[in-house]
């Protein structure tokens, strides 16, 4: 599933390259509003498969990141404390 969504990213990017530079030749501003909102689009299909495509641990690794840690201890520690314990 990585090499697929690899691999439609960098079609993507080629599309956007192709799309951008045809509009960029008939007007040179359509080109430019185009290209930037195909640089929006390919960033955001990034960022949605960032974990996929650079490798990056997933949100449902075990370990969990210093500030999860922090944050089940005061949600603990709330619970508790509403319970009436201290």
């Amino acid at each position: 599933m990585r090499s697929f969504k690899i691999t439609f990213a960098f079609l993507l990017l080629l599309a956007s390259v192709a799309i951008a530079g045809l509009t960029y030749i008939q007007s040179h501003i359509a080109g430019i509003s185009t290209g930037i909102l195909l640089v929006i689009v390919n960033a955001a299909y990034a960022f949605d498969h960032r974990h996929a495509l650079f490798g990056i641990e997933g949100p449902d690794s075990p370990e969990r990141s210093s500030v999860q840690t922090v944050a089940l201890r005061h949600g603990h520690i709330v619970a508790m404390r509403h319970d009436g314990d201290s």
